[in-house]
């Protein structure tokens, strides 16, 4: 068997594919668990740590996947997750159920704000803003 045919067989692209997937899950642990510290210390006023954040993005994510896939992505699934969401929020920044709202919601509203900042940067780079530094990062100029 060539080099080529070991490389693209199925178990090796399953492989590389739960790779990815590990890659992608991490790098959306540490990114949700940013915008939940920062909206804890906002909300909550407590020293959080960043690895409490983790956590509750890790468990969060887990359980809240867990559920929809047992009862469904009907309404009585999607409420019960964003219940037990909202359950591991206020017992990981041990605070009353309007705090764990005002956390989840704080920390949606943190993602918005940087996703469009962010795309705002980009779409200038890429269009050529910033004196035709776009240009230059797309290898045009």
């Amino acid at each position: 068997m060539s080099i080529w045919a070991s490389l693209l067989s199925p178990s090796a692209l399953a492989a590389g594919g739960l790779i990815a997937l590990g890659i992608v899950f991490l790098i959306y642990l540490l990114v949700e668990a940013f915008f939940l510290w920062v909206a804890g210390e906002l909300v909550v006023g407590r020293r959080v740590t960043y690895g409490e954040a983790i956590g509750i993005a890790f468990f969060g994510t887990v359980i809240v996947i867990g559920v929809i896939l047992f009862l469904g992505a009907s309404l009585l699934g999607l409420g019960l997750a964003l219940l037990i969401f909202l359950l591991i929020v206020k017992k990981f920044f041990r605070t009353g159920w309007l705090a764990a709202i005002g956390v989840s919601l704080v920390s949606i509203i943190i993602a918005f704000i940087l996703l469009i900042i962010i795309a705002a940067i980009g779409i200038t780079i890429l269009t050529g803003g910033l004196g035709g530094l776009g240009l230059i990062v797309l290898g045009i100029a």
